[in-house]
C-alpha cells in the first residue's frame, strides 16, 4: 500500500526487464541453433486491444484546445475552463494529470511483471518452482493473519491497525484485500494438488493392498502433504472474514468441478491412461477430491471457531452497507464522462462532487471495479479493459480444454478458476487497485498461457 513498497516493486521490475533485454539475443540464437519450436503466445487481437487501453490512458494526459476537449467530453472541458491551471485553454482529459501518470505507470510494471513471467516460465520445472515460491507467500500470510487474529494483537510489522481489528488481515492492511489475494491462490493450491496426487489414477474397486502400496509411493506422500496449503489458505480467506472471499471460496470449488465436467465428458482425461479411467471416472474422482478438501476447510473452520464470521455476516451489518449509494454515484460520474472517463486514477479526486451524503471518509475507490475503470476510463478505455480481461479468459480457457497433462490440467485450471475469483470480488470491492492484487491477477493470465502453451517435449522438462 505504501509508496516506497509500490516503488521497489516497480524498480526491481525495470531492473528484471533490463536484465531480459541483455539476454534476449543470447537466447533467441540458443533457439535458432538447437530447433527449439516456437512458442504460443497470446492472439494478435488481444494484444492490439491491451496496447489501445493503455493508449487511451496516455491520450488522457495530452493537453488538447477547447473545441476538441468539448467534443470529446463537454465536462471536463466546463471543468477545466474555470481552472486557472489550464493555460492558453489547452486542457487535458485527466482531471488530475498527476495521478493518471502514476496510475499509467502502475498498469505498465504490472503488464511487464506478467510478461517476465510469460517470457521465463518456460518448462516444467521453472512452473512448479515458482508455483512453490506463490504458494510460500500464500502460506506465509495465512499463518501471520491467524497468528494476528488469535493473538488479539492486530498488528502487522509496526503498523498497528484501527479498523476492522475483528478480522485477520496478514499485511494487507486491510481484510479484504487479504482475501482477494489468497482466493486467486486457493484453486491453484487444489488444482496443483489434483496434479501431483494423481488420485484419478488409481484403479477404482482395486483392493486394500493395491490402494496401501499406492500410498505408500512417495510421490503420493508428498501430494497428501500438498494438501495442507489449499486447507490453511481456505483458513486464510475464512478468517479475513470478507463476505465476498468467504462466497468465492466455496464458489471457486463449484467452478473447478464444473469445468472438470464439462471437458471431460467429452474424452478421457490422459490418453494411454491406466485402463478403465475414463472421463467418467475421473470426473467423479476429481469431485472427490475436491470436495474433500472442502470438507476439511470447513471442519479446520469450525473447530477454531466459526462464531466471529457469523457475527460479521448478520444482516443488520448487511443492511449498513454503503456499496448502493456510491455504485449509484459512480453511475453518475459516467453518465457526465462517458467516453473517455475522468482520467486514469482520479476517482478519489471526482467522486466527491457527486457524493450525496458525506461518509465521514476520503472514499479512494468505487468497491466496484468495473464501474471505477468506467468512470476513470469511460467506455472506450474501460470498455477496452473488461474486454481484454474477459477476451483473454475465454481464450484461455479453450486452449486448456484440449490439453491432457496432469500439471497442465491442475494448475492450468487453477490458475484460470483464480482469474474468475478476483472478477466476481470486483464487483463488490477494488482488489485491482491495489499493487499486489493487481500484479498477482495479470500473473495469472501470464502463467496460465504458458502452461496451455506447453508442448510435449517443454512439458517433459
Amino acid at each position: 500500500m505504501d509508496e516506497w513498497a509500490i516503488f521497489t516493486f516497480e524498480a526491481a521490475t525495470f531492473v528484471l526487464f533490463v536484465l531480459h533485454v541483455l539476454g534476449a539475443g543470447r537466447a533467441e540464437n540458443n533457439e535458432a541453433r538447437t530447433g527449439a519450436p516456437a512458442q504460443s503466445t497470446f492472439p494478435s487481437w488481444l494484444k492490439t486491444l491491451l496496447v489501445l487501453s493503455l493508449g487511451v490512458g496516455v491520450f488522457q494526459l495530452i493537453p488538447l484546445p477547447p473545441s476538441i476537449l468539448s467534443a470529446i467530453s463537454p465536462r471536463t472541458a466546463r471543468i477545466w475552463s474555470g481552472a486557472a491551471s489550464a493555460e492558453g485553454g489547452w486542457a487535458t482529459l485527466s482531471l488530475v494529470p498527476n495521478f493518471t501518470l502514476h496510475e499509467l505507470i502502475r498498469y505498465v510494471f504490472c503488464f511487464l511483471f506478467a510478461y517476465l513471467v510469460y517470457k521465463h516460465i518456460t518448462t516444467r520445472k521453472r512452473v512448479q518452482v515458482f508455483i512453490f515460491l506463490i504458494f510460500a507467500v500464500a502460506c506465509f500470510q495465512a499463518i501471520f493473519c491467524l497468528v494476528e487474529f488469535f493473538g488479539g494483537t492486530h498488528r502487522v510489522f509496526r503498523f498497528q491497525s484501527e479498523v476492522y481489528v475483528d478480522s485477520a488481515m496478514g499485511n494487507h492492511i486491510k481484510h479484504n484485500y487479504l482475501a482477494g489475494f489468497m482466493e486467486m491462490i486457493f484453486p491453484i493450491s487444489v488444482g496443483y494438488f489434483l496434479a501431483r496426487a494423481s488420485l484419478f489414477a488409481m484403479n477404482r474397486g482395486g483392493s486394500f493392498k493395491e490402494r496401501f502400496l499406492w500410498f505408500r509411493q512417495e510421490r503420493s506422500r508428498k501430494a497428501v502433504v500438498l494438501g495442507i496449503v489449499p486447507v490453511l489458505i481456505g483458513m486464510g480467506i475464512f478468517f479475513a472474514q470478507s463476505r465476498t472471499g468467504i462466497f468465492i471460496l466455496f464458489a471457486s470449488i463449484l467452478l473447478m468441478i464444473t469445468a472438470l465436467r464439462a471437458v471431460d465428458r467429452r474424452k478421457p482425461v490422459v490418453s494411454g491412461g491406466p485402463r478403465g479411467t475414463r472421463g467418467g471416472r475421473a470426473r467423479k474422482r476429481y469431485a472427490k477430491i475436491i470436495w474433500t478438501v472442502s470438507l476439511v476447510v470447513a471442519f479446520v473452520i469450525i473447530l477454531i471457531g466459526i462464531r466471529p464470521v457469523i457475527k460479521r455476516s448478520y444482516f443488520a451489518a448487511l443492511a449498513q452497507d454503503v456499496r448502493p449509494a456510491i455504485f449509484r454515484n459512480t453511475a453518475e460520474i459516467i453518465k457526465d464522462f462517458p467516453i473517455v472517463g475522468t482520467g486514469m486514477g482520479t476517482y478519489l479526486y471526482v467522486y466527491p462532487i457527486y457524493e450525496k451524503k458525506h461518509s465521514g471518509a476520503m472514499l479512494e475507490h468505487a468497491y466496484n471495479d468495473y464501474l471505477e475503470v468506467l468512470a476513470e476510463g469511460g467506455i472506450v478505455g474501460g470498455g477496452l479493459v473488461i474486454v481484454v480481461a474477459f477476451g483473454a479468459l475465454i481464450w484461455l480457457f479453450a486452449g486448456w480444454a484440449r490439453r491432457s497433462d496432469y500439471l497442465v490440467r491442475g494448475v492450468g485450471l487453477g490458475c484460470l478458476v483464480g482469474i474468475v475469483s478476483i472478477l466476481i470480488h470486483g464487483l463488490t470491492d477494488f482488489n485491482l487497485h491495489i499493487s499486489v492484487n493487481a500484479v498477482m491477477f495479470v500473473t495469472l493470465y501470464a502463467l496460465a498461457a504458458r502452461l496451455v502453451g506447453l508442448n510435449s517435449s517443454q512439458v517433459a522438462r
